[in-house]
């Protein structure tokens, strides 16, 4: 059997950005029962999971002049008067701000995105016709009756994502009403979860599922309002794919949880990824130094009370099972919540990747399990202090708040020591920099002589940034014999960004890890920048190799779909994983023993904490998707599960969906082929082909086409490419083989 990790998928979306960059992630689309227009019609009771009412938004209207009608007994208003209400989208937003075009785009994570969604744009309602107001949002829409009489029990689902800023408060500014009297009496739910400002929405909060069975189960008047309020001036609040479905019985769900660090005082310092040996085990104030406390929030959304509920959390050691424990048993009625803890904390006594496992259970049998369990991750090393983990979901510097973005500006992560080490670099996850500001980099360490008084203690060489100095940068401090050497204390890594007439450089920001010990620092007004958010990449490393050094990594990837489509014979064909860096610039022949198509291999010996990029190949041709490498940052146990050779794109099966609107014939050819799209609307389009190996051999932009034909004749040697159109709204691609 192939040895697989246990993992959980986070998920965002590319939208606006101010101050800020984000990365699309892998997403698992909702299914419906049906994709109709919407069902107000009762349903009789069938069971936990049944849909009783539904709507995609799919509210195109191309006789409408704005392009979408509102259906009958929905409410849009703006309370504010100002003209700035919700509205029905499809495509990108796009609005001017002085010389520069800002955008709101489709989020990937909505399933039904293409037929439309919901939005409310307030940051470009303040931005419009070039000038800025500061008109707060005040704005609802509402559906129709939705007739629930038949149902016993009511669950409302749908997809959300939001960012906030400039809050009179941190909660209540995005809210979900319920009403069963026509608006006389409202019930009040909280979507927002009291997450802050300036913070893209966490997978967490992105599929809500509200049980409202004590307002709504057994009335035919349900109403539902979505309320975007309360002095919110900017940014945005996007929702698709609304749905009541009738509740389940049981169903924990495990809404949150924790992982506090000992940080040797009466208080714990939040998540902790990376922290070395030698800086546990000490007596802190109160109990032991590194000892981590579990917690989770659970929610019994089930219509049954929860009986003997309970947070269990394993401990897995490089995969191995370490430490089980489990909170005091307490009943749950239904539709309550309650906070469960660990009493007894688990302190890691060596060196390994700890997987720390929590999961909601109780004396009832569970109905739904995929709700009920996550991983939190630890490391321990030797070398590297590391609040965040090694995942960069968006990225930030100082620009995007007020008395930042100057040259000199400085963003910074809270280390604590608690026994005398040497320093020897500090890291940092460089996103990206603006070559125009000619920018520079320096990282420095501070040590806190008091709550307001911090002294430069060490730095590192100042560095021209370039196109090589992209991703994790390493930079040694500049040693003098003393100052290297660190008593215990409160420290301070900090990246200093420079460049003319900005601070020129984004780092990597981590969403996930939850710590508040980040600061900005802005060299206008030295040491009283913000803190607590948002939390920079940046890591402190010591002088003290002392644990492994070295780890096997083991690779999996499915080849059943290449198998179906008769593109890789088993017992003849070969598939493999190169190593495209110098970490491991190798390859190493895959597997499968026990012939289930999934292939495996294990590669010995590989350096811990280097990057290795990698992709597959058959028959020594690499895999075209994704067109760049994979990468994946060696830890002391490493399993990496890929998914499918090439994405799962094949030649052998086609995706009817694409049909109707993208044909390419005759296909395979003799190297002359006809392309045909037909967008549903006139549309931009950059067609584009690549080879196996992902390089483009032509592409052509095409301007605001309905209906578009061409030849393509480019002499192309005998192969197998991919032609990909992209019209703004979706990306197509179809198989192309040269005889």
């Amino acid at each position: 059997m192939k040895r697989y990790t246990l993992l959980f998928a986070l998920t965002c979306a590319t939208v606006m950005s101010f101050g800020q960059v984000r990365q699309p992630a892998k997403h698992v689309p909702v299914q419906f029962e049906n994709n109709g227009y919407q069902d107000l019609g009762p349903k009789t009771t069938k069971g936990g999971g049944a849909v009783i009412w539904q709507t995609t938004f799919n509210w195109a209207d191309p006789s409408s002049p704005r392009g979408w009608t509102l259906p009958a007994g929905w409410v849009i208003k703006d309370s504010s008067d100002m003209g700035n209400p919700w509205i029905w989208m499809k495509d990108t937003l796009k609005w001017v701000v002085g010389t520069s075009t800002k955008t709101l785009n489709p989020p990937s994570i909505f399933a039904t995105k293409n037929d439309g969604f919901m939005a409310m744009p307030i940051q470009s309602y303040n931005e419009r016709d070039g000038i800025t107001t500061t008109i707060p949002a005040d704005s609802y829409f509402q559906t129709p009756k939705i007739d629930c009489s038949a149902v016993s029990s009511v669950v409302v689902k749908f997809t959300q994502i939001f960012n906030l800023c400039c809050l009179s408060e941190n909660v209540g500014n995005l809210q979900m009403l319920v009403t069963v009297d026509g608006g006389v009496h409202w019930a009040t739910y909280d979507v927002q979860y009291n997450w802050g400002a300036n913070n893209p929405t966490p997978a967490r909060f992105q599929n809500p599922e509200i049980n409202i069975s004590d307002v709504a189960a057994g009335s035919p008047n349900v109403m539902i309002r979505f309320y975007f309020h309360n002095g919110n001036l900017w940014y945005y609040w996007m929702m698709d794919d609304l749905r009541l479905e009738e509740a389940y019985g049981n169903n924990l769900v495990l809404e949150d949880t924790w992982m506090d660090f000992d940080g040797g005082s009466s208080a714990t310092i939040n998540q902790i990824h990376y922290w070395p040996l030698s800086q546990m085990g000490m007596t802190g104030e109160s109990s032991t130094v590194g000892a981590n406390y579990m917690k989770g929030a659970i929610l019994n959304s089930g219509y049954n009370d929860s009986e003997n509920t309970r947070l269990d959390v394993k401990v897995l050691k490089n995969g191995t099972q370490v430490y089980a424990d489990a909170s005091v048993p307490a009943p749950i009625w239904t539709l309550e919540r309650d906070t469960a803890a660990i009493v007894n904390p688990y302190l890691a006594t060596d060196y390994g990747d700890y997987n720390f496992v929590y999961t909601a259970v109780s004396d009832n049998s569970e109905e739904v399990s995929a709700d009920n369990s996550t991983i939190m991750q630890f490391t321990v090393n030797d070398t590297l202090m590391h609040v965040g983990d090694f995942s960069a979901e968006a990225a930030v510097n100082t620009g995007g708040w007020v008395g930042g973005n100057n040259s000199g500006d400085m963003m910074a992560v809270d280390y604590t020591l608690y026994k005398a080490a040497e320093v020897s670099s500090i890291t940092a996850y460089i996103w990206n920099y603006s070559a125009s500001a000619t920018p520079q980099l320096q990282y420095s360490l501070f040590k806190k002589i008091t709550e307001d008084d911090r002294a430069e203690w060490i730095s590192s060489e100042v560095i021209d940034m370039d196109s090589t100095r992209r991703g994790w940068v390493t930079l040694p401090m500049l040693k003098d014999g003393e100052t290297e050497f660190l008593e215990p204390g409160n420290y301070i890594a900090c990246a200093k960004l420079m460049g003319v007439g900005s601070c020129g450089i984004w780092l990597g920001r981590d969403l996930s890890t939850k710590n508040s010990g980040s600061r900005q620092f802005y060299s206008t007004t030295g040491w009283t920048g913000l803190a607590g958010d948002p939390l920079p990449m940046i890591g402190l490393n010591l002088n003290a190799l002392a644990g492994p050094q070295q780890a096997p990594v083991t690779w999996n990837v499915n080849m059943n779909k290449h198998i179906a489509s008769g593109e890789f014979i088993p017992g003849t064909d070969v598939v493999a994983v190169n190593g495209l860096a110098p970490s491991w610039s190798s390859s190493a022949t895959m597997t499968d023993p026990d012939n289930d198509g999934i292939y495996s291999v294990t590669v010995e010996g590989l350096t811990i904490n280097t990057l290795l990029k990698y992709k597959y190949s058959i028959n020594g041709t690499q895999e075209a998707n994704p067109a760049t490498y994979r990468q994946y940052t060696v830890r002391y146990w490493n399993i990496i599960d890929s998914g499918y050779y090439n994405s799962g794109i094949t030649t052998g099966i086609e995706d009817n969906s694409l049909v109707a609107s993208f044909q390419v014939y005759p296909n395979p050819s003799q190297g002359a082929f006809t392309v045909a799209v037909t967008n549903k609307v006139a549309s931009d389009m950059v067609i584009t082909l690549t080879d196996m190996q992902g390089h483009s051999v032509y592409q052509n932009v095409v301007k605001n086409c309905l209906n578009y034909q061409e030849i393509i004749d480019n002499q192309l040697a005998k192969g197998l490419y991919f032609l990909t159109v992209n019209n703004g709204q979706e990306v197509k691609i179809q198989k192309v083989v040269i005889q």
